[in-house]
């Protein structure tokens, strides 16, 4: 079944009619219930709202971190560079560089982090 469909029978449901018969369904159906109604034009609006794109990942995101790039991560975290430059230079997400500092005892987990 395609959106544009499901779409339809959800918006005629939501309208108190019976989308196959055409017919108007009693009050007492589920389909007319307040709560019922407010869901069913919610998955419409869902189905109406454009695809969401999946946000880009950094070049070295999920990829192994060399000896030399650990130890010029602790380097840049000595000097005080910010997680979001780090982040930058590494092509890594700042929740990656966070969790390898924690991983290499530079960073607390439960210290403040430094965006």
């Amino acid at each position: 079944m395609d959106k544009q469909r499901a779409k339809e029978i959800l918006a005629t449901l939501a309208d108190g009619v019976n989308p196959v018969t055409g017919e108007v369904l009693p009050a007492g159906d589920s389909c007319n219930q307040v709560e019922v109604v407010r869901a069913l034009y919610a998955a419409v609006d869902a189905l109406t709202q454009p695809a969401s794109r999946p946000k880009p990942t950094p070049a070295n995101a999920g990829k192994p971190w060399t000896q030399e790039e650990l130890d010029q991560l602790a380097d840049e975290f000595e000097t005080g560079m910010k997680i979001s430059e780090m982040s930058q230079i590494h092509g890594r997400t700042q929740g990656g560089i966070e969790a390898k500092l924690v991983q290499i005892g530079k960073l607390n987990l439960r210290s403040g982090w430094r965006s």
